[in-house]
């Protein structure tokens, strides 16, 4: 009984020793196995991830320069509009100053056409007072010459003495 209680626990030892060994080679190779298939899936993620780096890096590369065209094609457009918005203004603001400037004119030149056609029918009037008077000083002189004949005529009559009375002879 001895010897069984000392046999048995070391064929066991044996047992497991072997189980141990093969396990314990195994073991090893198949961390070596892992680790490399561990490594090589962590390479492989980060060779993935480094790629994905470098085309989310040239995408966003990419972006940028884009939204850098698109922002310097709108800033152009907003000059160009902002130009001619502007072009636009000048150009209104020279017609409505034109437009005050004719009106200006329109008024004065009005006003002087008033006062001109006032000037006009002041003239008229003065014009036809001057022609009435014309034609009373004409008729008026030739009443008076016919009147300065007669008065001659009357003038010379009284002027020349009278013809003698015959004076009958008794």
């Amino acid at each position: 009984m001895n010897k069984s209680y000392f046999i048995a626990p070391f064929l066991l030892l044996l047992v497991f020793s072997a189980f141990y060994g093969v396990h314990r080679g195994g073991l090893k190779e198949r961390e070596a196995a892992q680790a490399a298939q561990v490594e090589a899936a962590l390479k492989a993620k980060n060779d993935a991830e480094l790629v994905a780096r470098k085309t989310a890096m040239s995408e966003a590369i990419a972006a940028a320069e884009q939204r850098k065209k698109d922002k310097d094609a709108k800033e152009l457009k907003d000059k160009t509009e902002k130009e001619a918005r502007q072009l636009a203004v000048d150009a209104r603001d020279k017609a409505f100053r034109e437009q005050e400037r004719s009106a200006k004119q329109i008024d004065r030149l009005t006003k002087d056409i008033e006062v001109e056609k006032a000037a006009i029918a002041k003239l008229a009037s003065t014009r036809k007072e001057a022609e009435t008077e014309k034609s009373f000083l004409l008729d008026f002189v030739t009443k008076s010459q016919t009147n300065v004949q007669a008065l001659q005529g009357l003038l010379t009559k009284l002027n020349t003495p009278p013809p003698p009375i015959p004076v009958p002879v008794k």
